[in-house]
């Protein structure tokens, strides 16, 4: 059969591949939205990456993304792949070629590094879904980063949006342009009470916290947030911390503590940093 469907070219038998595709694995994109363009059916696919993506690569991550829904959907797809640090993405060649007479197979995607991007035309715009993204974007040669992330800050205040909505922006102005510069270079900008009263801010900092006070039974809320500390930091630093910092974790009892080393672990840029806050919150136990 193999010689037939070649066309008698030569070739070497390697192996029988295994043909099962059924998997019981669930893939969740970031983004998937449908829309009508040109008054047809289209798909809006968008990841949004930190940093490069591995095991798999971005490339082979993005065009199962892709075939996966095209099997579902049966519609086309514009796939994107967002990336926020100025350091990812460069190796990103957009898609997958297989230059193969009779058998060319070209999966493709645009890649945006936000880097690259104009980030005075997109403040220009004023769209309230932006604006997090803004300290990312390149800006004016005349500013530094921080004056510009104090920039994206005050067009975000002066937004023509309700009280609530602003205040969600703000702090996820403030987590994005963590991954820039310090942030208490930009939380001094944050008023208290819009921290307070972010209900952003209370999903990705205190969710830790209530998740692992909602399973107590099973392993506590103490276990549940160190377990989740040391899972933020080895993805973001690509190693295993638990040997270096689990005693230092277990010394604190303060719920409060393991919300705020919650939020460290995912904004910190170094490890040094998050070490040097769990050293201060061990040393308040004391």
């Amino acid at each position: 059969m193999v010689q037939f469907l070649l066309g008698n070219e030569e070739y070497e038998f390697i192996e029988h591949v295994d043909s099962n595709l059924t998997t019981v694995e669930a893939r969740h994109m970031d983004i998937l939205i449908k829309v009508l363009l040109n008054g047809e059916p289209v798909l809006i696919h968008c990841e949004i990456q930190t940093d490069d993506s591995f095991n798999p690569n971005m490339v082979r991550r993005n065009v199962g993304y892709i075939g996966r829904c095209y099997e579902k959907y049966g519609i086309p797809v514009y796939s994107y792949v967002l990336y926020l640090r100025s350091t990812a993405g460069h190796k990103d060649p957009g898609g997958y070629f297989q230059d193969v007479p009779n058998h060319r197979f070209i999966i493709e995607y645009q890649v945006i590094r936000l880097n690259e991007v104009d980030g005075t035309e997109i403040l220009a715009t004023r769209q309230p879904g932006l604006m997090p993204f803004t300290p990312l974007m390149k800006h004016p040669d005349n500013m530094t980063s921080i004056e510009w992330t104090r920039h994206c800050v005050e067009v975000t205040q002066s937004l023509s949006v309700d009280t609530s909505l602003r205040n969600n922006l703000l702090v996820e102005l403030w987590v994005m342009s963590g991954l820039a510069h310090g942030r208490q270079d930009i939380l001094t900008l944050l008023k208290e009470d819009i921290v307070r009263d972010s209900t952003v801010y209370q999903l990705i900092i205190e969710r830790g916290i209530e998740q692992g006070i909602e399973q107590g039974r099973q392993i506590g809320a103490k276990e549940f947030a160190i377990n989740q500390i040391l899972d933020t930091l080895n993805n973001r630093f690509n190693m295993n911390t638990a040997a270096t910092l689990t005693s230092s974790l277990e010394e604190i009892d303060n719920l409060e503590d393991f919300k705020e080393l919650i939020r460290e672990a995912s904004v910190t840029e170094h490890l040094e940093d998050f070490v040097h806050v769990l050293d201060s919150c061990r040393n308040g136990s004391q």
